[in-house]
């Protein structure tokens, strides 16, 4: 019997027509990662529970991203989540049942909507995937008092030429702190993958 040969995606090819695709184009993209590669639960629940653990009382989150809800569903049993809405392009199953949980799939870009008000926005594995110019617009939608990330960057940008799958942020954690720097976050925590930011604005 022979071995199954691994599912295809030109991410290349991907990055090369990023900016070309429309938010249908994009989500025809993602309904096909997600049936090639169903997997993409990507979170250090260890990180984002030591971030939680800063919060007097339980908080809403929103999330952008959160895929299957599995983080919520595991962070609802910390005791510091009031609420969790998580907005993703891709419609899959959900794991977390709670009433307090919900799953919001977009119909267009995430930073097109209203305003999204929570104490905290998280996304874990999820900046990395969209251009500089898109997470600034992310951040402009927000009115929060936290931000949680987590992305697979350097301080610096990476190349991610050749990379299986659909990296693109151009640049690294010192672009990122820069840009919330000028929105008037401070910088909280940080650990090799993940960051916490709090609004000294408001």
């Amino acid at each position: 019997m022979g071995v199954a040969a691994a599912p295809k995606i030109n991410f290349d090819l991907w990055r090369e027509n990023y900016d070309q695709y429309s938010f249908e184009d994009m989500k025809a993209f993602y309904a096909e990662v997600a049936e090639k590669f169903p997997d993409q639960q990507h979170f250090d629940l260890n990180a984002i529970r030591a971030a939680f653990s800063c919060f007097g009382a339980p908080v809403s989150v929103v999330e952008l991203g959160g895929w299957d809800g599995a983080l919520a569903d595991k962070m609802f049993n910390t005791g510091k989540v009031a609420s969790w809405r998580n907005f993703d392009i891709a419609d899959v199953p959900q794991v977390c049942k709670r009433d307090e949980y919900s799953l919001v799939v977009l119909d267009d870009w995430f930073w097109n909507g209203p305003v999204r008000y929570a104490d905290v926005f998280v996304a874990t594995h999820t900046v990395e995937h969209i251009r500089a110019t898109d997470l600034g617009d992310v951040f402009d939608s927000l009115h929060v008092d936290y931000i949680y990330l987590e992305a697979p960057l350097e301080d610096y940008p990476t190349d991610w030429t050749g990379y299986h799958g659909s990296h693109i942020l151009e640049i690294g954690w010192d672009g990122i702190d820069e840009m919330l720097l000028k929105r008037g976050f401070a910088w909280l925590g940080r650990n090799d993958w993940a960051r916490i930011w709090k609004n000294v604005r408001t």
